[in-house]
């Protein structure tokens, strides 16, 4: 019966005493898994900002295609109107050549005065749908004038 074990006193470790090697493999595995959940995480956060900026790339597009549209739009205005003036000056073109056919060919003075203050008139005319073709507004002082 000598061969049984016998409760004896041991020394045991006290909690104030560090692990060394242990402690060092146990804060690598931890850190490891650590990096494993940060890069996770960030993959995570990643996915969501290129949803965003997708998003974002999207009502951008569709602003410019709305803007686009609106351009178009106002561009085919501005063209129609321009058009309709100047069928409107090559009317009162012809009617200045015609005017002046008259004027040549009149001799009575009433009557010359009379032609000179149309061709005067349709100059006026003339003048207002020019600026108006240019959005001119004669009251506005120009550059070089004080």
């Amino acid at each position: 019966m000598k061969n049984l074990p016998t409760l004896k006193r041991t020394s045991l470790p006290s909690v104030d005493i560090t692990y060394g090697i242990l402690d060092f493999i146990g804060n690598t595995v931890g850190r490891y898994f650590d990096y494993k959940r940060d890069t996770a995480i960030i993959k995570h956060e990643t996915e969501k900002v290129h949803v965003q900026a997708k998003i974002v790339v999207e009502k951008i597009d569709a602003e410019l295609v709305k803007s686009l549209d609106n351009n178009e739009k106002s561009f085919k205005k501005e063209m129609k109107r321009l058009k309709s003036i100047a069928k409107e000056l090559k009317r009162g073109s012809i009617d200045k050549n015609k005017i002046i056919e008259a004027m040549v060919q009149c001799s009575d003075p009433l009557a010359l005065k009379e032609y000179r203050l149309l061709l005067a008139n349709e100059h006026d005319v003339v003048l207002k749908k020019l600026n108006l073709m240019s959005n001119f507004e004669p009251n506005n002082r120009l550059l070089g004038e004080q």
